[in-house]
């Protein structure tokens, strides 16, 4: 832990109120931001969130918006501006997935996993990209997945969609930060399997499966991810931007 190392930042974490976002929320607070927590359904978790930020001494307000709408986004970046000015450091992390085969994978089904997992990035990214290069300072960190760089072998055909989604989150990212450097930084985290909500239902035989092929012998927690992401945002990654960093145990290896 450095300090409050984001003490005067506002901060927008999509897909805040619960998991990954949750934690990303909650230490960014903790460290000083002012973070935005985006919801799109579940506002009793995102009430949730704020009141482990206050906990921890942190501040913010919740935001609905569903991100695979471009006017919803759009609105949400007004309600945080008017509340609080800018986005400073950006978290495109809300997403949605299934674990259909590929039998039963529909197309309002497949359009509906990429519109939230690579539209909602894009829709914040470019939303919040004028005001940080008009300020010459922006620190921008997109979600994505190991299934983005490795098809599972144990799910095999369950992951078409959110994979691919999850592929196109890390060529977004690259390439982004290539487009606005060097004023705006862009990395892509890439998590393993981690102990959330979204695999909550995972049978045990197959969560031992993935274990027993992990390096570090265990899954992931959403602070594992919070804490990597968080080090991308601060200052410490000042000649760090277009990379994909795996947090995965070794399940997944760059190389």
């Amino acid at each position: 832990m450095s300090g409050r190392r984001f003490e005067g930042r506002t901060a927008l974490v999509t897909g805040g109120s619960r998991g990954i976002g949750r934690a990303i929320c909650v230490q960014l607070a903790r460290e000083g931001a002012w973070v935005a927590v985006n919801y799109a359904e579940n506002a009793g978790a995102a009430a949730e969130t704020l009141d482990l930020m206050a906990a921890e001494g942190g501040q913010g307000a919740v935001f609905r918006a569903d991100v695979a709408s471009w006017e919803a986004t759009s609105a949400m970046f007004d309600a945080i501006e008017a509340a609080r000015g800018p986005v400073d450091l950006l978290v495109a992390n809300a997403g949605a997935a299934s674990f259909q085969d590929d039998a039963n994978m529909t197309l309002d089904l497949w359009r509906r996993i990429l519109s939230v997992n690579i539209d909602g990035a894009f829709h914040c990214v470019w939303r919040a990209k004028e005001a940080m290069q008009a300020r010459k300072d922006g620190r921008i960190v997109c979600i994505s997945s190991i299934q983005g760089l490795a098809p599972s072998r144990i799910r095999r055909d369950r992951l078409i969609a959110y994979g691919t989604s999850k592929s196109a989150v890390i060529g977004f990212s690259r390439n982004c930060a290539v487009a606005f450097g060097p004023e705006i930084r862009v990395n892509c985290v890439a998590p393993g399997l981690i102990d959330t909500d979204m695999t909550g239902d995972m049978s045990d035989e197959m969560r031992a499966r993935i274990v027993g092929e992990t390096p570090a012998a265990r899954t992931g927690t959403p602070e594992d991810v919070a804490e990597l992401t968080c080090f991308l945002l601060s200052d410490a990654a000042s000649f760090i931007t277009g990379q994909t960093c795996v947090t995965s145990g070794g399940l997944v290896t760059l190389p």
